[in-house]
């Protein structure tokens, strides 16, 4: 039998010795320990007050976590897995606290019963699907948020990592002034989250002169093995549970590399190939230079005026609207009905033939999820701005 401890998978008899010596310590007899103190990485969202999620306890996150978690482990005999990994703490206890006033918990939540107590647990953790859907909704819209903030935000000050410039301004304008100065490119800016902490990671690499890409040390030629330690900086990471870049692109041919690539060819860095100035229809192959000939296309062809269906939305909601259709196309379905097909063949049929190249309810699309391109290189979205209404 196995149980969570720090947050980490051990076997019961480790857990048995552990309890002994804590309650040896405190001359009492054994018994299971209770929550364990960690380090805070979510203040933010802790300044709060909340109910407990099964009586009408009071506590303040801020203050007295420990003695919230204590709480649920003494009083209910509850554990939340690694907790202070959750965004957004209050969001997710309020969830489970809704939940368990339809169903009882018993009913929800696998329970672990600890022989040297005879106490039966109920183990709130990623194991459960609904919680581990929970965690990831979550933690995408915690990510999304910085995402958010890293764009607006203007008082970004960096020295240059190759000049002797001392920057002020955007992170965007910060990784243009590495791209167009420097030739030194991160990937998609919108592809792109805690951009601080990536910068300086990778200043990190440069002074420890590590190559960022193949990890070899210089002078000293000392080969590293592949690591996932700038996952966390792209946002196509966050786009389904447990998947990755590498994921991703093994389902889709369009972040693939070739077989016969080279492994310096300029193919590795799709995010800023040539092919970004060729912006692709939404509905069909068919691609252009210019977007306002492109929309022509669309209106032409589909008998989708893209700037005047899109005229009352702002900025991100015709980003998500584009993200939205991407996805549904690429899924072979209906953007307007939602209905699948097996092939890009009947979904075409079904378009002409139902005259669905039309906009869903914008509650479909205004989705945080669709903030992020579906395809890196999606050249539509960098001239949306571009974009003019011919009356």
């Amino acid at each position: 039998m196995y149980l969570l401890k720090n947050f980490e998978l051990l076997d019961i008899s480790s857990v048995k010795m552990e309890t002994a010596r804590i309650c040896s310590d405190k001359g009492e007899s054994p018994k299971i320990f209770g929550p364990l103190l960690f380090e805070d990485k979510n203040s933010d969202h802790l300044n709060a007050e909340i109910a407990c999620l099964l009586c009408d306890d009071i506590f303040n996150l801020n203050l007295s976590l420990a003695l919230f978690l204590r709480h649920i482990f003494e009083v209910h005999h509850v554990v939340i897995e690694d907790v202070q990994n959750i965004p957004n703490l209050p969001e997710y206890l309020k969830y489970w606290k809704d939940k368990f006033k339809t169903k009882n918990i018993e009913e929800i939540v696998p329970t672990l019963r600890i022989d040297s107590t005879d106490r039966t647990y109920h183990l709130l953790s990623s194991l459960l699907r609904e919680d581990k859907e929970l965690r990831h909704k979550l933690n995408l819209k915690y990510t999304l948020h910085v995402q958010e903030f890293e764009r607006c935000d203007a008082n970004y000050v960096k020295p240059c990592l190759f000049c002797k410039l001392q920057f002020e301004g955007t992170r965007l304008n910060f990784l243009e002034h590495l791209s167009i100065t420097h030739n030194f490119q991160l990937g998609n800016p919108q592809n792109l989250v805690y951009v601080e902490e990536l910068i300086d990671k990778i200043e990190n690499k440069m002074k420890e002169l590590k190559c960022i890409y193949c990890e070899k040390t210089f002078p000293e030629r000392q080969n590293q093995s592949k690591n996932n330690e700038y996952d966390k900086f792209y946002i196509v990471n966050y786009l389904e549970i447990d998947k990755n870049w590498q994921d991703l692109e093994k389902e889709c041919d369009k972040y693939a590399l070739s077989k016969d690539s080279e492994l310096n060819s300029d193919e590795e860095f799709s995010d800023w190939s040539d092919d970004e100035d060729k912006i692709t229809c939404l509905f069909c192959n068919d691609k252009e230079i210019n977007v306002n000939a492109l929309c022509l296309h669309m209106t032409k062809s589909h008998n989708f005026n893209f700037e005047k269906l899109t005229d009352s939305l702002d900025f991100y909601q015709k980003v998500k609207l584009v993200n939205y259709i991407r996805r549904q196309i690429h899924n072979f379905r209906c953007p307007f009905c939602d209905k699948a097909f097996e092939n890009d063949v009947y979904l075409s049929a079904h378009l002409i033939k139902e005259e669905h190249f039309r906009l869903p309810e914008i509650t479909v699309f205004d989705q945080p999820e669709f903030y992020f391109p579906t395809y890196e290189n999606d050249a539509f979205l960098y001239f949306i701005d571009d974009l003019v209404i011919n009356e």
